[in-house]
């Protein structure tokens, strides 16, 4: 009777621990609330790796990813150093070496033949139409950021006047510091915002997240701090590279792509 009353006792213990797991990970948690233990490498803390550019690597805590956390890779800088590109697709390390450039960074929507989807302004010239969607439109003007939706951009600045770079996607993830309404839906993540400050991130995440969990991370004080962000192409055009004199660093997409951000 011992050995039973042991043998049970054991089983129901095991049964337990694995229910006890299973809620732990299908417990959804907010992205910004508690790190994942960080792999070699990896900071939570803003790191200098070129003049006036900042570098972040972090995990966040998501309910979408298999082993519950997703890594993080942003780049801060100023408006003067961001450049928005089109050409012909290439990867993001394609980019920057072809380019010169210290990072690049996925851009906007593209159709099934690489054609850029939407506004594209590269060094006071517009290289792509604005497109009428229900979409964000990133913009550089004046050496200042900012982040409009598509319609009061088309109000504001039809003329284009000394709109020096562009990119338009969606959708729009902080407005005014507070996240917008968004669809429930899971991809790696790719996007750019500004503080209040008037400091520019670019980021992008190795792994899936919700909408809702992407834009929290931007709004977020313990996350990326944004005053208003908005979303780029995900999915399998995500991708970043990255490469100055103390740090490299490659996130990979799926395929080519046909416009970037770029900080020189």
């Amino acid at each position: 009777m011992d050995f039973m009353r042991r043998f049970f006792f054991c089983v129901a213990a095991i049964i337990l621990m694995a229910l006890g797991a299973w809620r732990w990970r299908s417990k959804p948690v907010a992205p910004w609330q508690g790190l994942a233990p960080a792999r070699a490498k990896t900071t939570s803390q803003w790191q200098a790796i070129a003049p006036e550019i900042e570098m972040r690597t972090f995990s966040t805590r998501t309910s979408s990813a298999f082993n519950g956390a997703v890594e993080i890779t942003a780049l801060r800088t100023t408006p003067q150093h961001l450049k928005i590109l089109k050409g012909e697709t290439r990867n993001a390390d394609q980019w920057r070496e072809d380019g010169k450039f210290l990072a690049v960074m996925n851009g906007g929507f593209f159709d099934k033949d690489g054609k850029s989807l939407g506004l594209r302004v590269t060094d006071n010239k517009k290289a792509n139409a604005l497109h009428d969607a229900d979409w964000g439109v990133f913009f550089i003007r004046k050496g200042k950021a900012g982040v409009l939706h598509t319609r009061d951009f088309k109000v504001k600045y039809d003329s284009y006047v000394n709109i020096t770079q562009a990119v338009q996607c969606g959708p729009r993830l902080v407005v005014d510091g507070k996240t917008t309404d968004l669809k429930a839906q899971v991809a790696r993540r790719t996007g750019v915002g500004i503080q209040r400050d008037g400091k520019v991130i670019i980021a992008v995440s190795d792994g899936t997240l919700t909408f809702s969990e992407w834009a929290n991370l931007w709004a977020d004080a313990s996350g990326l701090d944004c005053r208003d962000a908005l979303n780029l192409d995900g999915g399998g055009s995500t991708q970043i590279s990255i490469k100055t004199k103390t740090k490299s660093r490659e996130v990979s997409g799926l395929w080519p792509i046909p416009d970037v951000l770029a900080i020189r």
